[in-house]
């Protein structure tokens, strides 16, 4: 079987047209018409019910559809894993990170893979922690910038860093501007959160903080995207506590207050696969953690500070 007629099928399959799908794959319609009607007869299927309007995948083709995204993820793992012993350090890694992190470390981070590296590939995807955990498990991401669940059996875990939360509030609420804020005393507001399941090591800070001023945090409103948190903040819905990074998401309507009191510190974590690792995910990884400590080091106030 020719993978070329793999990814044909997976073009239309995910494009559910024939002109969209032609047009992606950058050839005219009517071979990829033929060479889908020429793998269903090497299969002995019928992938796909076409009328003159629609085009749906028969159960066969759901099936197919499956096992071809991982023939193909693991042929171009090959023709990969085949480039960086030619090249001696060039490679495609599939990034997983948090939209979080675009506001703190990771451009930093990105610039010196760029800096350092310029043949790896970095295929970044934003991604919340939950579906990043997922994606490394089933190997669909070979690195992720993520916040860590308290744990991740099989993966490596590696915290970048440390970073204070703060309140986010909408711009008009009664709390002092410029004041820091006592936890407590937003045991009675409207909270919006990350759901749990995309977000379970950053829910896990902000509820442990909470009960430990006392209080079970009101969730009204559950958010997958931090921007999508603070829009819901900026909107009036309610009250959240985010990384202190976010502050440059300046939307209109939401300010950020300090917390006061000890104030709780959302950990930053690279997490991979120690069984399929490859060099250039270990040259990433190398670069990454000294990135890192160089920013940890320049936020370090002097002697004289």
């Amino acid at each position: 079987m020719d993978l070329r007629h793999l990814r044909y099928f997976l073009a239309v399959a995910e494009e559910l047209h024939y002109g969209r799908a032609a047009a992606r794959l950058r050839i005219a319609q009517p071979p990829l018409s033929q060479q889908i009607q020429r793998l269903e007869r090497e299969l002995g299927l019928q992938l796909f019910e076409r009328d003159r309007r629609h085009v749906r995948l028969t159960r066969a083709g759901e099936v197919l559809q499956v096992e071809a995204r991982r023939t193909l993820a693991q042929a171009d793992r090959l023709l990969d894993v085949a480039e960086d012993v030619r090249t001696g350090g060039s490679g495609r890694v599939r990034l997983g990170f948090v939209g979080s992190s675009l506001y703190g470390q990771l451009p930093a981070l990105l610039r010196a893979v760029q800096q350092q590296a310029p043949r790896i590939t970095l295929s970044a995807v934003e991604l919340e922690s939950g579906p990043q955990l997922a994606g490394l498990l089933e190997d669909r991401l070979d690195l992720g910038v993520l916040r860590p669940p308290a744990a991740t059996p099989s993966l490596a875990i590696q915290v970048i860093e440390e970073e204070e939360l703060v309140v986010a509030l909408p711009k008009e609420h009664a709390v002092p501007v410029g004041r820091p804020v006592a936890l407590a005393d937003l045991a009675e507001e409207p909270f919006v959160l990350f759901t749990r399941e995309h977000g379970e090591g950053f829910w896990q800070v902000v509820v442990q903080a909470c009960g430990q001023a006392g209080f079970s945090p009101n969730i009204v409103f559950n958010a997958e995207h931090v921007h999508t948190m603070v829009g819901l903040v900026a909107s009036g819905m309610g009250v959240s506590l985010v990384p202190q990074a976010v502050r440059r998401l300046n939307l209109t309507g939401v300010r950020y207050e300090r917390l006061a009191g000890p104030v709780p510190r959302l950990p930053l974590a690279l997490a991979w696969d120690p069984r399929r690792s490859f060099p250039a995910l270990e040259r990433v990884l190398e670069i990454f953690t000294a990135q890192a400590r160089r920013t940890a080091s320049a936020a370090q106030p002097s002697p004289s500070d």
